[in-house]
């Protein structure tokens, strides 16, 4: 591990690492300080379970999701869809940089040029991103937590911390797709853009899935199929297939990226 590369890869993306960690506060505090409101009110509750229908609720990567509940309500109007989309915005472009972006700009020749070997490098990069994505799932339950304190919902500290742990895996599974479609091609967009490309894909076959019987094993290639952060919040639950999904996944794509990185032309 070189500390040289590792430093500069989290200060060049010290300012988005800003940036995105305030908007998931402002989203996240503003969500938890909404649910009592929602919750004291049965009409208003009623209401809204009337217009979010189950196409509707698929749509938002929460059918099935119960409303009336602190987990239900945050899955429909956060969680499930909206931060899966926010952190895949934060770690795609880090990870898409971080190796065919670099070889495309000229920055690789001149970082494998130092007493580093590509190994190093490509191992040292990937942890600035492991740190990144820390952060990112830091903010995202410290926001839902302390709001809670605040604003008299019980939002537990032990389903914070399990939502923490599964939320960063699920942030390296997605980074690490993008880190080894990286490692496999020359330039920052082609990795950023098949990356959004395959989640936006997955969220269309979730959606389809639910919304009709003939498609419904399409939801089991989605990601969002087995990310419930209700079941996390609310029962401090994760299925074994996401731990085994998310957690085979993250693994595979980044050796995956490490050795396609070992064999490619950097010049």
């Amino acid at each position: 591990m070189s500390l040289t590369v590792f430093r500069s890869m989290l200060q060049l993306r010290r300012v988005s690492l800003i940036w995105y960690s305030i908007g998931l506060a402002a989203y996240g505090w503003f969500i938890v300080a909404f649910f009592p409101l929602i919750e004291e009110n049965l009409d208003y509750m009623q209401a809204i379970e009337d217009v979010f229908t189950e196409e509707m609720l698929a749509v938002f990567g929460g059918s099935g999701l119960d409303f009336s509940t602190f987990g239900g309500f945050v899955g429909v109007e956060y969680m499930s869809l909206i931060w899966v989309f926010i952190v895949a915005a934060a770690v795609i472009p880090f990870a898409g940089g971080a190796l065919g972006g670099a070889v495309d700009d000229g920055t690789m020749e001149l970082t494998l040029s130092q007493p580093v070997s590509r190994t190093q490098v490509a191992l040292t990069r990937y942890l600035a991103l492991v740190v990144y994505a820390g952060a990112l799932n830091l903010v995202t339950v410290a926001t839902l937590y302390v709001p809670g304190l605040l604003h008299d919902v019980d939002v537990q500290l032990d389903a914070m911390a399990l939502l923490f742990v599964i939320g960063w895996l699920v942030t390296l599974a997605i980074g690490g797709f993008a880190y080894m479609v990286s490692a496999l091609s020359t330039g920052s967009g082609r990795a950023v853009g098949v990356s959004l490309g395959v989640i936006g894909a997955m969220w269309l076959a979730d959606v389809l899935g639910n919304i009709s019987e003939r498609f419904d094993w399409l939801t089991h290639i989605s990601l969002f199929h087995y990310w419930r952060p209700d079941q996390v919040i609310d029962d401090l639950t994760v299925s074994g297939e996401a731990w085994a999904i998310f957690g085979v996944a993250a693994a595979l794509f980044f050796v995956v990226a490490i050795w396609a990185f070992r064999r490619r032309d950097v010049v």
